[in-house]
């Protein structure tokens, strides 16, 4: 238990804390579902079979079978980062709060229209280099307390698409009430959301400044970016 909720030593640590929440809110959904809807209730209780998932116990093998399918589904699909391209958030966050930053502290003139459109190349020629997971060239710990906030951010869009899932299913039944609650819950997760983006914000300053805390570090990033400049304006590489 600590290990989901402390702080993730590895990508992998991250993407279990995200099934196992999934998993959860999954759980919490179903049983509402069946609460609340005669038919699914039915449906739900048709397997007589108990088992036991965490701090959820005697539970109706389907109350469990299919959110475990559900989370399995999303880890394999990555259903976090699914809805990060939807909203364009990781392009947004690593354009607007690590490139630019990065660019601008080394002094490059690289614009951000260039950026934008070399997002991908340029965080694994510039940032991660000095701020991944398995050998940061940074403190650690500044590391860890970046995936530490993704992680929960991550957390919160998966439970914000199960809630506002399950809100849609009540809403094609004539639920409304059930629907509303359901949308309650999804705009808390929202608030919590904003909190963590800002959080993420916090975490990659913390990680930009150690990065430009060292003169060798930033003749090579400017000189990363250079390239970029060089690149003709007809080129339509990505």
């Amino acid at each position: 238990m600590m290990k989901i909720i402390g702080q993730p030593e590895s990508y992998s640590d991250m993407l279990e804390r995200i099934f196992i929440f999934t998993l959860g809110n999954g759980i919490i959904c179903t049983i509402y579902l069946g609460v609340s809807l005669p038919w699914i209730k039915n449906l739900l209780d048709s397997f007589r079979r108990e088992v036991d998932i965490g701090p959820f116990t005697g539970l109706k093998v389907l109350y469990a079978a299919i959110p475990f399918i559900f989370s399995l589904l999303s880890r394999i699909f990555k259903l976090h980062d699914r809805i990060s391209d939807l909203l364009r958030l990781r392009l947004r966050f690593d354009t607007r709060h690590i490139l630019i930053p990065l660019a601008q502290g080394v002094g490059s003139d690289v614009n951000s229209e260039q950026i934008k459109k070399s997002r991908n190349d340029l965080m694994y020629k510039v940032f991660y280099p000095y701020a991944g997971f398995k050998d940061p060239v940074i403190d650690a710990q500044l590391v860890r307390t970046a995936l530490d906030n993704w992680g929960w951010l991550w957390v919160e869009v998966e439970a914000w698409f199960l809630w506002v899932l399950t809100s849609l299913i009540f809403l094609t039944t004539q639920k409304r009430m059930q629907s509303l609650i359901c949308l309650g819950v999804a705009l808390v997760l929202i608030c919590l959301g904003l909190y963590q983006y800002i959080m993420c914000i916090k975490s990659a300053k913390a990680e930009i400044n150690a990065i430009l805390d060292d003169n060798k570090r930033k003749k090579e990033i400017l000189e990363r970016f250079s390239v970029l400049q060089k690149r003709p304006k007809d080129d339509k590489r990505k």
